[in-house]
């Protein structure tokens, strides 16, 4: 379906009247985690330093790091927070090198903050832009939190904290290298053993490399929270299991088993490292596994939870850790290479589906990469609907290599083909120009139309068995008192027993309003998916009970049984379907149905 690009355009530019700008990207709550990501990424000559601790401790949590020589391109600072459960909220506030940085809001599941990502049962991972205030040779982070502020319940722990920085120098090798951050939450079936679904693996896969010729030098760095000394984990890298098995599980498992997350850093490989709890932070020497860069494969990293190591067809207690975050994953490849390397820029878009409903803005989130060297200018974005350029707006490329960001696009219904273009007037020196637009097909469908009906309510007839059963209860327990010769006892059972078969308790539930079943038909005749709404059933006038329903896909319905106790008769039902109009439906007035019903 082709839609008139005059209307969109004039949707658009509506839209773009109540949007003074374009906001950043933003991170949600998930219990699965957040997937790792590009942070930072390019080519240059220098050294990528990252490094960190040192295990988790109360607040304040003071961390140094010695940044090596050189012209510092980009910093950034990470910390990890223990919330103690995905529902308590606090705040974050670090002092980096004296300067107090922003106080950020841990939400847990109610959180929308860019720079915060919560997983699991409250596990945060926070980063901060430090660029502009890092400094070779030493710098120091303090970090305060909620923890002991009077009504706080946030747990606010800190795990480590971790400095990422480029430092440019020309003395040095050229480096391509690639960080990627996230927070994804690895488990098996809880310490309850109730959760429905595992999470044993996670893969991220890195781009950097392509620009350099030869590589002499290639190192992986690792980052974990919340991994248990003795319970094992590994790591992959194209397929290869990295790190040395310890010897406290050789015992157990004959030397097949590793233990990456065992609360020592700099360990893994060998070395004596140091203590680190509930933290990791680990290096590895790559070079022998690495793809090369023209075999057109990407090298590939996996967090691997645990395996199944007694061939039991499950990863028991003992095989795997319990929960376990991997946070942040970086690759970089050293090289003798001399020649000056342009920058490549390539964009990524990402809309989800949900989004795509007809005359709702749809936000759109997208990325400008740049795995080669350093651009830091200004330059265009392009975006455009069937082949119509409908919005440009302007971006300036950071040395990070990665700029991440939204816009809100009106979705018409129908098919379209949506394009984002970086540079198109081809402005910048690259590489490569034929890599700088990105095409995503996008199905906008109807809004939701929600409708409601009702059934003939039908009786829910008593339940006869137990009056039954206390009756042989009672007898039971009469023939105990005659045994045990309590003859208190015995005369309270047998008053109770004659009053049963006199009638006194059928009066008693003669008294009582019967019970009756109501059929309740939801139904959602429009094609998007109508989420987190409620229907309120409604007896002469008076609620009876809602129902919260979390989402009903398009073209589909549902029946629900509701139960109503009320004396028999004549009586109005009233059902309500979103009743305060939270869901923008192509239909208000069909939300409500009433009808007059005899309750036998």
């Amino acid at each position: 379906m082709k839609i008139d690009p005059v209307k969109i355009t004039v949707l658009f530019i509506l839209l773009l009247s109540f949007l003074p700008s374009i906001p950043p990207a933003g991170a949600r709550y998930s219990y699965e985690g957040i997937p790792l990501a590009p942070d930072a990424q390019g080519t240059f000559r220098g050294e990528v330093y990252i490094d960190g601790g040192h295990g988790l401790s109360f607040p304040p949590y003071t961390q140094e790091f010695d940044v090596p020589e050189g012209t510092l391109r980009w910093a950034r600072l990470y910390i990890g927070i223990w919330g103690g459960t995905e529902n308590y909220e606090g705040w974050v506030r670090p002092e980096f090198n004296g300067q107090r940085l922003e106080q950020l809001q841990l939400a847990g599941v109610n959180d929308e903050n860019e720079d915060v990502y919560c997983a699991g049962h409250g596990v945060y991972w926070v980063s901060y832009d430090v660029s502009n205030i890092t400094k070779t040779g030493e710098n120091t982070v303090e970090i305060l939190t909620s923890s002991g502020e009077p009504g706080n319940k946030l747990d606010g722990r800190v795990y480590g904290a971790v400095l990422a920085t480029a430092c440019k120098n020309p003395k040095e090798p050229m480096v391509s290298y690639q960080l990627l951050s996230g927070n994804v939450n690895l488990h098996g079936k809880g310490w309850s053993g109730n959760l429905a679904n595992v999470n044993d693996r996670t893969d991220v896969h890195f781009s950097s490399g392509q620009a350099l010729s030869s590589i002499e030098a290639a190192k992986l760095s690792v980052v974990y929270l919340t991994g248990s000394k003795g319970l094992p984990d590994y790591l992959e890298f194209n397929g290869e299991m990295s790190g040395v098995s310890p010897e406290y599980l050789s015992d157990s498992y004959g030397g097949k088993a590793m233990d990456i997350a065992n609360e020592v850093s700099f360990d893994a490989c060998g070395d004596e490292g140091f203590s680190s709890s509930y933290f990791d932070i680990e290096h590895f020497d790559v070079l022998d596994y690495l793809q090369a860069s023209n075999s057109g494969s990407s090298n590939s990293v996996s967090f691997v939870r645990g395996l199944d190591l007694d061939g039991d067809g499950e990863i028991g207690i003992q095989e795997g850790e319990d929960y376990l975050h991997p946070v942040l994953a970086a690759l970089v490849l050293t090289s003798e290479n001399t020649a000056s390397v342009l920058p490549d820029l390539y964009p990524e878009m990402n809309i989800y589906e949900q989004e795509l409903v007809d005359e709702k803005p749809a936000e759109i989130s997208f990325t400008i990469n740049n795995p080669g060297g350093i651009c830091e200018e200004n330059c265009t974005i392009s975006f455009r609907v069937d082949g119509s350029e409908v919005l440009t707006f302007p971006i300036r490329m950071e040395a990070s290599g990665v700029y991440k960001s939204t816009f809100s696009w009106p979705a018409v219904k129908g098919e379209h083909l949506l394009e984002l273009s970086v540079d198109p007037e081809t402005r910048i020196k690259e590489s490569d120009k034929k890599n700088n637009a990105c095409k995503l097909n996008a199905s906008v469908r109807s809004k939701p139309d929600l409708f409601v009906s009702l059934g003939e309510p039908v009786t829910i007839e008593a339940q006869e068995e137990t009056a039954s059963a206390s009756l042989i209860f009672l007898s039971f327990l009469s023939l105990f008192g005659i045994r045990r010769k309590k003859p208190l006892l015995l005369l309270l059972l047998v008053v109770l027993i004659i009053a049963a078969f006199s009638g006194c308790v059928e009066e008693t539930h003669a008294a009582e309003k019967p019970a009756y079943s109501i059929p309740v038909k939801i139904m959602n005749s429009g094609e998007a998916s109508a989420r987190d709404f409620e229907v309120n059933l409604y007896l002469d006038g008076k609620s009876v009970t809602v129902l919260n329903i979390p989402e009903l896909a398009g073209q589909t319905s549902i029946e629900n049984q509701i139960r109503v106790n009320t004396l028999k008769g004549e009586h109005t039902l009233n059902v309500k379907v979103d009743e305060h109009n939270n869901i923008i439906e192509s239909d208000e007035d069909n939300n409500e149905f009433e009808k007059s019903c005899d309750f036998i």
